[in-house]
């Protein structure tokens, strides 16, 4: 949208402007962007789009809802170098940590829009747990 700038990177998507600063844009190795960061940051741009309309955004994370889940549930997921998550967390550890990462989020993040998105993101993924 016009006029509209939320910056968008890190683990979940949308990130505060002091946080994209601090981190180097993402790489897998030999120095490609990460698959599931693409995919995160589109699911976010949608997000975004459907904010105004609840039944579109409700539908849109139930049809992400594994690739959402994998790293939580799946402790054989493959994690990003800058994950949130350790290789040696159980699934409750994952889902506490999901929960701590996203408050700090949505306490970061300035635009309305974005404290939204990433709070309707984060109550999706722990009604799961």
């Amino acid at each position: 949208r016009p006029g509209a700038k939320i910056p968008a990177g890190g683990g979940f998507g949308i990130l505060s402007d002091e946080e994209c600063r601090k981190r180097p844009p993402p790489s897998a190795p030999g120095g490609r962007i990460s698959p599931r960061r693409m995919r995160m940051k589109e699911l976010t741009t949608d997000l975004l789009a459907r904010l105004s309309d609840e039944g579109a955004v409700s539908e849109l994370l139930r049809s992400n809802e594994e690739f959402l889940l994998e790293q939580l549930n799946d402790s054989d997921a493959v994690l990003e170098p800058d994950s949130v998550f350790t290789p040696n967390m159980s699934r409750e550890e994952r889902f506490r940590r999901y929960g701590d990462v996203m408050d700090e989020r949505i306490e970061g993040a300035r635009a309305p829009a974005a404290k939204k998105a990433l709070g309707a993101l984060k109550d999706f993924v722990m009604s799961r747990e």
